[in-house]
């Protein structure tokens, strides 16, 4: 049985850089499937990283500094993350990312990035963000269910329709 994840990381506390924890939040409402969890991991590395490694396919969303336009979704896959050195992943992130690119061989995933306007103290998503809000969470959306079906396709898995 496969165990898919989509894994929402990031900081409420630092304005954009919690994207990944609300738009995780937002589709664990939207899309309640039998065979995808949604699921929190905030920035907590070690638990993030446990449940990375129980899963056969991950999708991980963050706040992520790719020089693109402030609310743009970019997929990377996780086995080439070490290529995109001059991505700003924030500094609790990046020892994940670390991690996981140590054990790249037996990780099947993506990071889906969500570029920021603002990384301070404060409760809430920008107000730039918040406009986009919507779009964003199709987008991830969308991104989402194509990395699932690509990945369901290449096993000869039917997705299931729940």
């Amino acid at each position: 049985m496969e165990n898919i994840i989509v894994l929402g990381i990031g900081n409420r506390l630092m304005m954009d850089d919690g994207i990944g924890i609300y738009l995780t939040e937002e589709l664990s409402k939207q899309n309640p499937t039998s065979h995808v969890s949604f699921l929190i991991g905030e920035s907590d590395i070690d638990y993030s990283l446990d449940l990375i490694m129980k899963a056969t396919f991950v999708i991980i969303v963050d706040a992520v500094y790719s020089g693109k336009k402030t609310g743009d979704v970019t997929v990377f896959p996780l086995a080439n993350l070490h290529e995109y050195q001059n991505l700003d992943i924030s500094a609790h992130n990046f020892h994940l990312f670390q991690a996981l690119y140590q054990q790249k061989s037996s990780i099947k995933g993506y990071l889906i990035g969500v570029e920021p306007d603002e990384v301070k103290f404060h409760i809430g998503l920008s107000q730039t963000l918040s406009e986009k809000w919507i779009t964003i969470l199709h987008d991830v959306s969308k991104a989402i269910d194509s990395l699932i079906a690509k990945y369901c396709s290449s096993l000869d898995l039917n997705v299931p329709s729940d």
